[in-house]
């Protein structure tokens, strides 16, 4: 007898918090113009294909965004991709 279950089979159900980065940010001045790049990193929650499933949250510290994803990966007791270095 076979039991198909969905946490087992290959439905696109894996979950993971996914920690990227630093990709560059440009900053806008006042009236439109670039004024400089800064350093920022993504945590979110995504598939087995690293696609998003929930909002992006930006970060512009590395520190605060390791914490938030491990505090996000523990919370949900899902797996946590850390493929974010620091600046």
């Amino acid at each position: 007898m076979c039991i198909a279950v969905k946490e087992f089979t290959n439905t696109g159900l894996y979950r993971a918090v996914y920690f990227d980065g630093p990709q560059p940010d440009l900053d806008q001045d006042g009236d439109g113009g670039q004024c400089g790049t800064h350093p920022v990193w993504e945590v979110y929650i995504g598939d087995d294909e690293a696609e998003p499933v929930s909002h992006l949250q930006h970060f512009r510290s590395f520190q605060i965004a390791e914490d938030v994803a491990r505090h996000l990966a523990s919370t949900k007791r899902l797996d946590l991709i850390h493929d974010a270095s620091p600046a």
